[in-house]
């Protein structure tokens, strides 16, 4: 079997297989996989379309494939599964298990939305925010000044303040700095954000607020945060 691999960006992969799909093939397509992660790419779209004969140790490899990819914090989709595909999943009740897309844009845009999964964080970790305008700064100041972080994405985190959500207005830029005690022990992560939403719960205000121009170190930081939170709770589910 031939194995071509394609890099759609920094996040998602393309691997197009043609020929057998079989217990010779198996380990070579999980070299791809490991090779991908450790690059850093942890989604991974698996083309099928010229795959006419698939076993079951080559399903039993796209299920440890998947299992390495979520364990990361990825995941692995079908695309253009040919009809011996599609037929030799849906007979081992794998189908709903592993996700297949008519193609590779429609599969690549269904890992990305899945890329960016929250996390809520543990602990009730303050947020210190700093509005860029001084007048915006002194208004929320006046309501105590103080936020929660609620959440944590890759690229993002939300937090809860009090006020009103007019103290928030979206594209206002902000600087947040925070600590993650269960990562790192006396670090201050310290990012220029630009709100995104802000919207009333129970609980309070709740702004997500996106990270803008970040070291790079930072941001490999916050990302293995959130991989290894999700892998976690996971494993504390039982996994999946």
């Amino acid at each position: 079997m031939k194995i071509q691999r394609t890099i759609l960006d920094q996040r998602v992969a393309c691997l197009t297989l043609t020929g057998d799909f079989d217990a010779f093939a198996a380990n070579p397509f999980l070299e791809q996989i490991e090779s991908l992660v450790q690059s850093g790419t942890g989604h991974v779209a698996v083309n099928m379309r010229l795959v006419l004969f698939i076993n079951s140790t080559a399903v039993g490899s796209l299920i440890k494939a998947r299992k390495r990819l979520r364990g990361m914090g990825g995941d692995l989709v079908l695309s253009e599964p040919s009809a011996r595909v599609k037929e030799t999943m849906e007979l081992l009740g794998l189908a709903a298990l592993i996700k297949s897309h008519a193609n590779d844009a429609e599969a690549a845009a269904a890992l990305r939305a899945n890329g960016h999964e929250q996390v809520d964080v543990p602990a009730d970790n303050a947020v210190l925010i700093r509005f860029n305008d001084a007048a915006q700064h002194k208004r929320y100041a006046e309501v105590g000044g103080m936020a929660k972080m609620a959440s944590l994405e890759e690229n993002s985190i939300a937090f809860l303040a009090g006020g009103e959500t007019s103290l928030f207005p979206v594209g206002a830029a902000i600087k947040a700095k925070f600590r993650l005690p269960l990562f790192m022990r006396a670090y201050y992560f310290d990012f220029p954000c630009t709100i995104r939403t802000a919207e009333r719960t129970k609980d309070g205000i709740k702004v997500t607020a996106e990270f803008g121009d970040i070291v790079e170190d930072d941001r490999k930081a916050i990302a293995q945060f959130v991989r290894d939170l999700r892998l976690l709770r996971e494993e504390a589910r039982g996994g999946s």
